[in-house]
């Protein structure tokens, strides 16, 4: 139990946070002002801040800055109306543990103030140890990855949930890991789940678990992700194929810690950190009424962008020799490095499929290497010995056939180019990836879903 402060201008909302959390066992003090609430923390051991965002003439902001500043250890949740999601956000951000949105429910709050008081244990007892060092390491010197390795730096520590935004194949789980490995939950397990190789069935069984008899095969009770992730972290990658009915229930466990197992009845409670992944733009998918606008702003508290590879072309040779390194003790070579112009040609290489088609190069140069330096031919032999560039214009690049037939002024079937254009994609990632769906769909950047229509649709088989 801890001493909890609650801070709001309305007396009737104090009283009710003195009973409910009284009820706990909690010792609750109150404060109808930034200003009381400040000489409160002065003089009692307060170890939680319980408090509004709007009040005047000192607002909730204010008073978790002062907060922090006066009493680094003390933990702050920050309570907000639904149109406050922006000021909501912005507080976390500057270091609030996390917001509860009013009307709450009486047991939200309670799980809410329970996981920000078991957060400050595992806070302090991290500084008795020493802080946490990350386990691992993004590779690259350029300014978007030092920013990344700043950002992780900053928010590992505390309990915020992260966006990892960007392309497919640029390493958005490294960045997830790091998170974990650098933050108070490092002892604590990871788990992860692609939300786009799932329906939306088994993803909740995979997610909040199932009880036996629940559906057809459940023969025993079976824990969801939720729970084996407890006082750990949960990667969600892909979290912009979810349902409907899946965010609904993602963001209960988001906002209270609560979840119900696929036919439950009682209601199971965790203690998790979620860092979200996506190469899909979230913003416009809430524009579009696509994907809840709670839980996005409750995902991208913290949004961490990962730039394409090709934006970034200071860092290939930094990754390429860490590649080179791990495949050359995993296939048993002597190899030492790369020749200049296989270097050069890595370099000028756009690298459509980021970091993980580079791996997939780096392997080949290995694989078909004895010993002493990787040459071009070893790398794109399979290529014409040269790297493929981004075609000018990206799509403009359909058909150079269909293109020169539109310039003439001849009338094209243009549903049977694009049909033609997505054979070729599809047929390429299943070569890939050996017939991997889920792979080669992360190298064409859409669902697990969307690929095994695609293979249906195209007839590939």
């Amino acid at each position: 139990m801890g001493v909890v402060l609650a801070v709001d201008d309305e007396s009737g909302i104090r009283e009710m946070l003195r009973i409910v959390l009284g009820r706990d066992g909690h010792r609750v003090l109150t404060a109808a002002s930034a200003e009381e609430a400040l000489r409160v923390v002065a003089a009692e051991p307060v170890e939680l801040v319980l408090t509004d965002l709007r009040m005047a003439p000192v607002g909730g902001l204010e008073l978790l800055a002062q907060v922090r500043k006066a009493s680094p250890d003390c933990f702050v949740v920050v309570m907000t109306a639904f149109a406050e999601w922006d000021t909501a956000v912005r507080a976390m951000r500057a270091g609030a543990f996390t917001f509860v949105r009013k009307p709450f429910e009486n047991n939200q709050l309670r799980a809410t103030v329970q996981r920000a008081l078991g957060a400050r244990d595992r806070h302090l007892a991290a500084k008795g140890s020493g802080p946490s060092e990350p386990a691992v390491h993004l590779v690259g010197s350029s300014p978007a990855i030092l920013e990344i390795h700043h950002l992780v730096d900053q928010v590992a520590a505390t309990d915020s949930t992260v966006l990892v935004t960007g392309e497919s194949g640029t390493g958005k789980e490294l960045v997830a890991r790091a998170l974990h490995y650098a933050s108070l939950r490092a002892d604590g397990p990871m788990m992860r789940v692609n939300s786009g190789a799932l329906t939306p069935s088994l993803l909740e069984s995979e997610l909040f678990g199932h009880v036996k008899g629940a559906f057809t095969g459940a023969s025993e009770d079976r824990p969801g992700l939720f729970a084996l992730a407890d006082h750990g972290t949960l990667f969600l990658d892909e979290v912009g194929d979810l349902a409907p009915e899946t965010q609904v229930k993602l963001l209960r466990v988001l906002e209270n810690g609560e979840f119900l197992p696929v036919g439950g009845r009682a209601m199971s409670t965790c203690d998790v950190r979620v860092v979200a992944a996506t190469n899909r733009d979230l913003k416009a998918m809430v524009a579009a009424g696509t994907f809840r606008e709670d839980l996005y702003y409750r995902l991208a508290v913290i949004t961490v962008h990962i730039p394409p590879l090709r934006e970034r072309r200071e860092d290939i040779p930094l990754l390429a020799g860490h590649l080179l390194s791990r495949h050359a003790v995993k296939l048993r070579r002597g190899v030492a490095g790369f020749t200049a112009d296989a270097l050069a040609a890595l370099t000028a290489h756009d690298w459509t499929g980021n970091v993980r088609e580079l791996d997939n190069r780096i392997q080949r140069g290995v694989a078909l290497t004895q010993q002493g330096d990787i040459g071009r031919e070893a790398l794109f032999g399979d290529l014409g010995g040269d790297p493929v560039p981004t075609p000018p214009g990206g799509s403009r690049a359909l058909s150079d056939q269909a293109v020169r037939q539109i310039k003439a002024g001849t009338p094209i079937d243009m549903e049977r180019e694009v049909t033609a254009m997505e054979r070729r994609l599809v047929e390429a990632a299943l070569e890939a990836t050996g017939d991997n769906l889920t792979e080669a769909a992360k190298l064409l950047g859409i669902s697990f879903r969307q690929i095994r229509y695609k293979v249906r649709q195209l007839g590939l088989r």
